[in-house]
């Protein structure tokens, strides 16, 4: 049978098409663009004192002693040392090769690890690159078997998540190589290098702790001093100190952490526009989420803050940390914080609810291992949703194999127990849909409202 790909990509009033597939296996999802949405009409505040829980969270792991980190070590999201056991004795593995961890990889990775001494080291510190923190000490991919659909790149399980530059943590213990930390972060545990991290004072936490913060408003804000080699730039999410410059009331100058030779952090400023970061007035309305908003769709997906990337919990949690919201890091803790309600079966019931209950940019929508932000309603009345998201599920019958490898790869399909091969149709990037993505398209996608089974209101309770 003679196959035909087609490949469309049109703009369509207020969204664009993307349809890809083939003659029996079409899938269409509708992206809508960021200046159409359902913007609030009027400012909502943000209570200061879920702004003051903000700041102190996030310097959690300087305010907070090390022996109370300690004991509360199994508080905070993440994999303890004794990870490394089970990691030993595991050898399905798979590696960027598509081949299992050999044994003696395992053994070297464990063995650079003395977990007898845990804890050597109980130093403050701070980030001063965007890094990795991960579950073992090592960069080497952690996927799972790659013929599974959905699994392989970009699903690295031993990526935790990203940290920011001048992220506060404790150093708790190093590897016997020295080359990586094991750390406490206000949000979460794990591995980080320790060529990305530096070694804080009380003196240092004295001159960093200005009372005065700000957030970027982008990713696009290139911190740099011009008595110094080194720059970043910094990230939606991060948390600023600055100062104001008397004779440029445009401007400010904010703090970034670089380290000495003996890895002990030193302070760099740089100067900035004022409006290109937020300061705890920062209006929740149109305007101001607007922008927000353009400076994330787009964004390639990132599993874990993989490439410096947002998966779909960090991308809702570096919008609303710049409202200084606080949320935690994984998806399954998110959907906990606020109110949540009690979700329906039916599509048009939880529909129903979302438009009934929900408040656009404060309300997230969960399914199994995926977070949405509700947005508001598109003009057909569905509701519309904020995500970073891979892909959404396929499902094939055996009479449609042929015409499926020709227009995917063989990568990442498998033979379910009910016989239908299963896939991803792959988005791989932060887009606005509406909640029914997936359907119509000759059940060969799950619609995500199909799998959508929780709601929370973050500012309410």
């Amino acid at each position: 049978m003679r196959i035909l790909l087609i490949l469309v990509f049109c703009c369509c009033g207020i969204f664009g098409c993307k349809r890809v597939g083939t003659e029996d296996t079409t899938v269409q999802i509708n992206t809508y663009f960021h200046d159409s949405l359902d913007y609030p009409t009027k400012d909502i505040e943000i209570p200061t004192s879920l702004q003051k829980v903000f700041v102190e969270n996030f310097f959690l792991p300087w305010s907070s002693s090390p022996t109370e980190l300690l004991d509360s070590l199994n508080s905070f999201p993440g994999k303890e040392l004794s990870y490394l056991e089970n990691y030993l004795t595991d050898d399905e593995w798979y590696g960027e090769n598509k081949k299992p961890h050999k044994k003696w990889q395992r053994e070297e990775i464990v063995n650079n690890v003395n977990t007898k001494t845990f804890p050597n080291f109980l130093k403050k510190g701070i980030v001063i690159s965007h890094t990795d923190l991960r579950r073992i000490p090592t960069n080497r991919p952690g996927f799972d078997k790659y013929s599974k659909a959905g699994e392989g790149y970009p699903f690295d399980y031993f990526q935790e998540t990203a940290l920011w530059a001048n992220t506060p943590i404790l150093i708790v213990h190093t590897s016997k190589d020295r080359q990586w930390g094991y750390v406490i972060s206000s949000y979460y545990k794990g591995w980080v290098q320790m060529h990305d991290v530096a070694i804080v004072d009380e003196d240092f936490i004295g001159q960093w702790s200005t009372g005065s913060f700000c957030q970027p408003l982008s990713d696009q804000i290139n911190l740099q001093n011009p008595d110094s080699n080194y720059a970043i730039n910094a990230k939606m999410g991060m948390l600023l100190p600055f100062e104001e410059i008397s004779d440029k009331p445009d401007k400010f100058l904010v703090f970034y952490a670089n380290a000495d030779e003996n890895q002990n952090a030193k302070i760099l400023k740089a100067e900035v526009d004022r409006n290109a970061v937020a300061l705890s007035n920062f209006k929740f309305n149109e305007s101001n989420l607007k922008q927000l908003v353009s400076n994330l769709v787009g964004r390639p997906y990132g599993w874990g803050g993989n490439l410096e990337n947002r998966d779909c919990s960090s991308m809702i949690r570096d919008l609303l940390g710049t409202y200084r919201i606080w949320l935690p890091r994984d998806s399954k803790d998110q959907i906990e914080v606020g109110n949540k309600y009690d979700f329906p079966d039916t599509a048009e019931e939880k529909i129903r609810l979302i438009k009934e209950k929900g408040v656009p940019f404060l309300t997230i929508l969960r399914k199994k291992g995926h977070n949405m932000l509700y947005v508001g309603d598109a003009p057909n009345g569905e509701p519309l949703i904020l995500h970073a998201i891979w892909g959404l599920k396929t499902s094939y019958s055996n009479e449609q194999l042929r015409n499926f490898l020709n227009a995917y790869p063989m990568e990442g399909i498998h033979e379910d127990e009910d016989g239908r091969l299963k896939g991803r149709y792959i988005i791989g990037e932060a887009v606005i849909t509406s909640v029914n993505a997936g359907a119509g398209s000759n059940g060969v996608t799950v619609p995500l409202i199909d799998e959508i089974y929780a709601m929370t209101n973050v500012l309410e309770n």
